[in-house]
């Protein structure tokens, strides 16, 4: 068992790198075993092929964060979406390089997107008792907006050569549910003035 998981995390080592340095399309399982100095046999002990090896990786990580909210969505207390989006965090975290690389396969990025709009439909991520604003703009274009805006957040996070603690992170992301575009921006009496190109 001991051995088996050291090979896993060889393998997994390799693959980021590699991701890294050539994405996906580019990468082989020649690649892999010689960067993680197993022989083909090991690997295929392991996986089919590249296409297992990312599958696996894709499903175990979609897993864990959708049990992670499934654990901890108190659909009862929709005020404190705190918890919620730093459980997110703290996963992501866990796995900071394996999502960064995952994050470059669209297909991967769009079930991410999936798992976020479970959040904003379990009420967390909305504005506390803001109906005024509700039907300006059709249901589905506001869901798009709001589960953009939180994987656009993480997506920046994640690039970031320097990211923010996760605590920081955390902060800014529940500081968009309530902010408008123009208070994000620091916008008020410069607005009207033009773009200097």
């Amino acid at each position: 068992m001991q051995r088996n998981t050291q090979t896993q995390d060889k393998i997994k080592k390799a693959f980021i790198k590699l991701m890294k340095a050539k994405g996906f399309e580019l990468l082989t399982v020649s690649d892999i075993t010689t960067a993680a100095k197993i022989n083909r046999s090991t690997f295929y002990a392991h996986y089919d092929d590249k296409y297992d090896l990312l599958q696996c990786y894709e499903e175990s990580v979609l897993k864990s964060l959708g049990q992670t909210l499934n654990d901890n969505l108190d659909t009862s207390n929709k005020d404190n979406a705190y918890p919620v989006i730093r459980l997110v965090i703290d996963y992501i975290e866990s796995e900071f390089e394996l999502i960064k690389v995952l994050m470059t396969i669209g297909s991967f990025e769009k079930k991410i997107k999936g798992i976020f709009r479970q959040i904003v439909d379990n009420g967390f991520y909305l504005d506390k008792g803001n109906t005024k604003n509700v039907d300006v703009i059709p249901k589905d274009y506001a869901y798009e907006i709001i589960t953009s805006a939180l994987l656009d957040t993480i997506k920046y996070w994640l690039s970031k050569s320097k990211p923010e603690s996760k605590k920081r992170i955390v902060d800014i992301i529940m500081k968009t549910r309530y902010l408008s575009p123009y208070d994000l921006l620091g916008v008020d009496e410069q607005f009207g003035n033009a773009i200097k190109v």
